[in-house]
């Protein structure tokens, strides 16, 4: 729908493999595959994030990892990961603070780097009230 559709790209948000610190794994490089025989903590069947990493395993020949625990809220995930049981593969944005902090700790997976593009979309040719020109220069002053 470009010919109908704005898009203003703002930024590209990484893709993570985050577990609790005291995991085999933690602040340490493995394979898709190694990576792929742990237990995760999944969101919801349709949410992105599961689809991104369906797509991943698909494209290399490899097994969908073993679902510990099926949440449908990110908080959920996130604190059940940080509880030990087990991998979440979600957004940098999420989780940064949380493995700053070592409540969470990383996962390099080799030639794995997924991203997540974020962008403003607004109809083109199409006036905009006040607040959304004021919620678009919020975002581009702080993120860009």
């Amino acid at each position: 729908y470009l010919d109908k559709i704005d898009v203003n790209k703002i930024m590209e948000d990484e893709i993570w493999f985050v577990s609790a610190p005291n995991h085999k794994y933690a602040n340490k490089i493995v394979s898709l595959s190694e990576i792929m025989l742990e237990s995760f903590i999944m969101r919801e069947k349709g949410s992105y994030m599961r689809a991104l990493l369906e797509s991943i395993c698909n494209r290399a020949g490899i097994c969908l990892p073993n679902v510990m625990l099926e949440f449908s809220g990110l908080h959920e995930t996130l604190v059940a990961s940080m509880e030990g049981y087990g991998i979440n593969f979600c957004s940098s944005i999420a989780v940064k603070e949380l493995v700053n902090i070592g409540k969470l700790s990383r996962i390099h997976v080799e030639d794995i780097n997924p991203k997540n593009e974020i962008a403003i979309c607004v109809r083109k040719n199409e006036s905009r009230s006040k607040l959304v020109n004021n919620f678009i220069a919020t975002i581009e002053n702080h993120i860009l």
